[in-house]
């Protein structure tokens, strides 16, 4: 399983706290991503497959022009995502607005993500910029988020995830087509709230997100315990290296 970690340092996330940092992996194994952050949940606090989202679906000559469903915005279960800045023009009909996708409409190799014919996922249509702005549940906090990505820097782009504090982690360019990976967040603190910006460094490429879960890890330790044994795998690599 290849990995990506990188630790932020957040500042202008809600926090219930002050000092605080978050760690983000990117799994290029989807299964072994989802299997390694179940592994570190403790309570779900909110989830969102986006099956509930569809309810106007239109069938056109191809994946550019079918959907599930359509808008500017969707307000989700997660918090909002909502389209920023438009992609491709032309054949991306209604390239101003995000699109709810399942099997039978699209998108190319966004289609790896659902589990069943009736399992839809927010499609990013192409979109230059899409920002997700997360919160917990009223009364509520989390601090582990986890989500599939599809299709992420496959054509000519990298995908770059930027959160609120300006630092960022980036999904760089030629991945393979279909590409299926698994991002985990994890903070040392209780988050109320908070954006993402997924940024496209070109205009026609895209990216499919499914199966978002907002939760808790079982104790503040658990984070440090995680970064000590990334550090150990660290160090035994370089041991094996001499």
């Amino acid at each position: 399983m290849k990995l990506f970690t990188k630790t932020l340092f957040a500042t202008s996330f809600l926090f219930a706290a002050s000092a605080q940092a978050v760690t983000i992996n990117v799994h290029d194994d989807a299964a072994a991503g989802w299997a390694s952050f179940n592994a570190f949940l403790g309570t779900t606090v909110a989830t969102e497959d986006f099956d509930g989202l569809g309810g106007t679906q239109v069938i056109g000559s191809g994946e550019h022009d079918s959907w599930e469903n359509k808008a500017s915005s969707f307000n989700t279960n997660v918090g909002v995502f909502t389209l920023n800045e438009v992609g491709q023009a032309g054949s991306n009909v209604h390239n101003d607005e995000l699109m709810i996708e399942s099997q039978e409409t699209g998108e190319f190799g966004r289609q790896d993500l659902p589990k069943a014919e009736d399992d839809f996922w927010l499609d990013s249509n192409d979109a230059r910029k899409v920002t997700w702005d997360f919160s917990a549940p009223a009364g509520s906090w989390f601090n582990a988020v986890g989500f599939e990505l599809a299709d992420a820097s496959d054509v000519s782009a990298d995908l770059t995830l930027w959160f609120s504090d300006g630092t960022s982690s980036t999904i760089k360019y030629p991945q393979v087509n279909a590409n299926l990976k698994f991002v985990s967040i994890y903070s040392d603190t209780n988050i109320l709230g908070g954006s993402l910006v997924f940024d496209n460094s070109t205009g026609n490429d895209g990216w499919g997100i499914d199966n978002v879960t907002l939760g808790t890890l079982p104790e503040p330790g658990t984070l440090l315990l995680m970064g000590l044994g990334l550090l150990g795998l660290g160090a035994a690599r370089r041991r094996t290296a001499k």
